[in-house]
């Protein structure tokens, strides 16, 4: 390699790190807020919590099962404390969405979505206030380009009492 492609060969390299560097700088970036953030329970029973998440306008994430496995599923992981169990998470239908230069559409939610958690509380729980955070891991994309994969986090408080 003569010295003038070397050359070419590194400022190519610094171009495509610089470009890089500025994708991840503007990544769009997931808000998480419980819809009602504090809830009462009463022991042996349950409750549904949700979650809205919300991104950037013409911002989208990828559905909880996207059409293509290469590309990162929306996923919620709840923290449950001892005491409270996760039922169920219900996502949102996905719709469809076009990205240029791709042959087929992307499942995809939002930029607006809710979450639906059920929780329920052991019979045995003791009354007290506890919280259970949240974990979603999604890839946000738009009409061009799918950013690397994120985290963003949250938690609801959830009050045992057997007097409601």
């Amino acid at each position: 390699m003569t010295r003038r492609h070397r050359a070419g060969a590194v400022l190519a390299a610094i171009v495509a790190s610089t470009a890089l560097a500025a994708a991840q700088a503007t990544r769009p970036r997931a808000s998480l807020q419980p819809a009602v953030a504090e809830v009462t329970v009463a022991p042996g029973t349950g409750v549904e919590l949700i979650l809205n998440v919300s991104m950037p306008p013409d911002v989208h994430v990828q559905a909880h099962q996207p059409k293509d496995p290469l590309l990162i599923p929306t996923v919620l992981t709840v923290e449950a404390p001892a005491g409270i169990g996760v039922e169920a998470i219900a996502y949102p239908s996905p719709t469809e969405f076009t990205q240029t230069g791709r042959p087929e559409p992307l499942l995809v939610l939002g930029p607006r979505f809710d979450i639906r958690v059920r929780v329920s509380v052991a019979a045995d729980t003791g009354e007290g206030m506890r919280s259970v955070p949240v974990v979603l891991r999604y890839q946000a994309c738009n009409e061009t380009v799918c950013f690397p994969p994120a985290r963003a986090t949250a938690a609801w408080t959830v009050t045992v009492t057997r007097t409601r």
